[in-house]
């Protein structure tokens, strides 16, 4: 006979275990198990049988008597999975949606030195969008929109110098990139090409950093208002599951 407990009764422990996280990952300072028992509706004995379970596995860590905070088993998982995390696979889908909904190449581009590397771009094939991963496909960061979105929170003195590298105006790259932060997205025509246009936007991860640029290019014509939205959705989408909160 087996001494496992019924389904349901697993089910509704984890769940109160992880209301019980929440409830601690709400709060910048240790909660008392009264004010963790209040929130969550589990009478007091309960809700202290499983905060120390949860602490014997190092998810939460007591305080002081009767106080609790999330444990440092918490730090070491989360950065495992941020180990993990790679740019190229969590971009794959939004960038595929953007292709079929825009019908033009979708790219991503990191930084590399003093330039911007395409490191992915869709490809529509027989079967469908598909992604070729590349490294060939270089631009200057201070002369490309790709180039400048990566550039947007840089400092003063790094700007400075690649400016001095490139013999590009400083003043005038600085009153792009804060149009570009107000406007969410950078533009570049005639790029990579005569003809060629361009549409990109950021990529960050869990600490805000930018890590990449979502691009969308097309070939004459203007770039309609559904794509600039859409490329911006994606972008987010993508850092989002980079781990950077998404935007409501």
């Amino acid at each position: 006979m087996s001494d496992s407990p019924p389904p349901t009764t697993s089910v509704q422990v984890m769940s109160r275990m992880f209301a019980l996280l929440e409830v601690l990952a709400s709060e910048g300072q240790a909660v008392s198990l009264k004010v963790a028992s209040e929130r969550t509706g589990l009478h007091p004995s309960t809700a202290h049988r499983i905060l120390n379970d949860l602490a014997s596995g190092g998810l939460v860590e007591r305080s002081g008597p009767g106080h609790y905070r999330l444990g440092m088993r918490l730090l070491a998982l989360g950065n495992l999975v941020r180990s993990r995390l790679d740019v190229r696979d969590q971009a794959a889908r939004h960038m595929q949606e953007l292709h079929r909904l825009s019908g033009h190449v979708v790219s991503l581009f990191v930084r590399q030195d003093d330039e911007a590397v395409c490191v992915e771009r869709t490809v529509a094939e027989r079967h469908g969008i598909q992604l070729a991963r590349t490294d060939g496909l270089r631009a200057p960061l201070t002369r490309s929109a790709v180039g400048k979105i990566l550039l947007l929170d840089e400092s003063g003195l790094l700007l400075q110098a690649l400016c001095q590298l490139q013999a590009d105006s400083l003043d005038s790259l600085q009153r792009e990139l804060s149009a570009i932060r107000a406007l969410g997205i950078a533009l570049h025509h005639d790029a990579l090409g005569v003809g060629q246009h361009m549409a990109a936007a950021p990529v960050r991860n869990d600490q805000g950093s930018i890590i990449a640029s979502l691009t969308l290019s097309w070939q004459g014509g203007d770039l309609r208002s559904e794509w600039i939205e859409a490329l911006k959705a994606a972008a987010q989408h993508v850092s989002a599951a980079m781990g950077w909160p998404s935007v409501e």
